[in-house]
Formats: structure tokens, C-alpha cells, sequence
């Protein structure tokens, strides 16, 4: 086990202020794109995607569904940075009871997909912190997924 089991934990709430904040960034990054990619630009009154009258009803629901699955992400979470079965000292009552090779492919797939999230943004100062957020939380889906890798390369070498 190469990180402590507190640390583990941490990490793991960690992740779940990661999925809490996630909801707020395609409002308030949306806002931060829209900043950049209409800079300097004046309206014409013809059609422009800078000047439209768009209500983001998605994107402020955003939150609603995000706390709906936050339980299944707090599984997850748990999942991927819980120590193997066999070393476990503290109480991991949303981790499994025993490993899947699963959940290390779910957090690299969440990794590639906050991956795709911060390519999506515009390379500026404006959109920098969004980026930084998806970035980290992209290196936190990683290095859980290494964890849990290690995880279960650690309960099937203590199988044989």
C-alpha cells in the first residue's frame, strides 16, 4: 500500500468536492468561453452566437443532477481509493468489500473524460482556472485509477 489510509480517504472526499464542483463549471466556464470567444466583437443585427438570447436552463439544472448521483460517485470514489480488502484498519463503509478490475478502467475513463472537458476550453487567462480544475480533476481520476490498479494487483499476488 503506497499511500496511508487516511490519505486514501482524504482523496477520496477529495473527489467528491471534485463531483459537487464539476456542476458549477459548465455554467460559470460556459460564461468564461462565451468572455473570450466574443472579446471585442459589437453586434450587427444579424444572427451571432455572441448576441443570442439563450437561457442556460441546462446548465443551472446542472447541480440538481450532480447531487443525484452524488451517493454513486461517493461509491466510486471509494471504490477506486480504498486499500486492498485485507489491509484495510479504518471503516470504508461506501467501499466494496472486495476489488473489480473495473474500477480502475471507471477512473481512467473519468480521467480521459475530464481530460476531453479541459480541451474543450479556449486557451486563455480567463479559462485557465476552468482548465486547472479539469485538469486536476483529471489527475485525481488517474491516480485513483493507479491505486486501484495497485489495489488489486495486491489482493491477486496475495491470492497465489
Amino acid at each position: 500500500m503506497i499511500l496511508k489510509e487516511g490519505a486514501r480517504k482524504t482523496l477520496a472526499f477529495a473527489g467528491c468536492g471534485f463531483w459537487l464542483a464539476s456542476s458549477f463549471m459548465p455554467f460559470f466556464g460556459g460564461l468564461a468561453k462565451h468572455q473570450v470567444q466574443c472579446r471585442g466583437r459589437s453586434f450587427t443585427g444579424d444572427f451571432d452566437d455572441c448576441f443570442n438570447d439563450y437561457i442556460p436552463l441546462l446548465e443551472l439544472s446542472a447541480p440538481l443532477f450532480v447531487l443525484a448521483g452524488l451517493y454513486i460517485f461517493m461509491r466510486l470514489a471509494f471504490a477506486i481509493w480504498s486499500p486492498e480488502p485485507g489491509n484495510r484498519r479504518m471503516r470504508w463503509r461506501l467501499a466494496p468489500k472486495d476489488y473489480h478490475t473495473g474500477y480502475a478502467a471507471l477512473a481512467v475513463m473519468g480521467g480521459l473524460w475530464a481530460f476531453w472537458r479541459a480541451a474543450l476550453y479556449p486557451l486563455d487567462g480567463v479559462t485557465a482556472p476552468f482548465m486547472g480544475f479539469w485538469l486536476g480533476f483529471a489527475i485525481w481520476f488517474l491516480a485513483g485509477a493507479w491505486c486501484a490498479w495497485q489495489a488489486g494487483a495486491d489482493e491477486a499476488s496475495s491470492r497465489t
